[in-house]
């Protein structure tokens, strides 16, 4: 979580070299984080909240700036803020009015997150290390922009279908 702001300010100062090496250390170290905290049972609550929501700010952060940048198409920084947004706000709400909420990662929704990230250093990549063909930078766009939508309609779904069976438990 460290990251983000230096991430963020060096992403909009134009260092794109940087911005790749800093998404490096985080990838590193997050990893490495994961990897103790398995091997030495090396668990919180905290860190089980707060890795999450760092990787999170992280991607969205990315998109936000290469978006304003006009690197992506704002309409796409649209799209991957406003899905977490729902989904964050969907699952608040959820524990606000019902009770404790076991928020677990589709399998859609973890593909469109990898493909997120894949697409963000993608174009990165593109911006500080190699030109790659507006065509490709494209269709990564529209496969990330579709796969927002989608996984954001089936957390809708999924989130409708817990309401209706804690409705149905209260009775």
């Amino acid at each position: 979580m460290i990251l983000v702001v230096p991430f963020v300010i060096v992403l909009y100062n134009g260092q794109y070299l940087g911005a790749l090496l800093l998404l490096f250390v985080a990838g590193i170290t997050d990893g490495l984080d994961g990897f103790l905290a398995r091997q030495f049972g090396w668990y919180s609550w905290f860190g089980s909240v707060a890795d999450p929501i760092a990787d999170k700010l992280l991607l969205v952060a990315s998109y936000v700036v290469l978006g304003i940048l006009g690197h992506i198409p704002i309409e796409l920084t649209y799209l991957v803020v406003g899905r977490d947004v729902f989904i964050f706000t969907g699952a608040l709400l959820y524990w606000f009015f019902v009770g404790h909420f076991e928020g677990r990662p589709t399998l859609l929704g973890k593909v469109c997150t990898f493909l997120m990230i894949v697409q963000g250093l993608v174009v990165l990549a593109s911006l500080a290390l190699f030109e790659i063909p507006m065509a490709l930078l494209d269709a990564g766009n529209l496969i990330v922009a579709i796969l927002c939508v989608l996984s954001g309609v089936q957390y809708m779904f999924l989130g409708i279908t817990e309401l209706k069976a804690a409705s149905a438990k209260s009775r």
